[in-house]
């Protein structure tokens, strides 16, 4: 899993900024990042919109990555906050993670 970090403060993003918005400094580097991180929060979708509607319910899950990076996912399994999970694939535009 690939993310981007800031060359001044070392802010991490997965996307590209034209900007850091921690310091405002414009350069970052590609890291390499860990494919597994802990449930940090989650919530359960039980009426979901038409799109997602098929895989209800699930979870859409905070995962805290690395000490400076949170990434937004979904999971279809039973979760529990500190549950370890890693990173599975990118699907309809989500992050999929799984239990370890």
């Amino acid at each position: 899993m690939q993310a981007y970090q800031c060359r001044h403060c070392g802010y991490e993003s997965l996307t590209t900024k034209y900007y850091c918005p921690k310091c405002r400094h414009t350069e970052f580097s590609k890291v390499n990042i860990n494919e597994t991180g802990d449930i940090y929060s989650y919530t359960t979708i039980h009426i979901a919109p038409p799109k997602f509607a098929e895989h209800a319910p699930y979870h859409v899950v905070l995962v805290q990555m690395t000490d400076r990076l949170r990434v937004t996912g979904y999971m279809n399994q039973d979760v529990n906050i500190g549950d370890r999970v890693r990173f599975k694939e990118f699907s309809e535009g989500a992050y999929v993670f799984e239990k370890v």
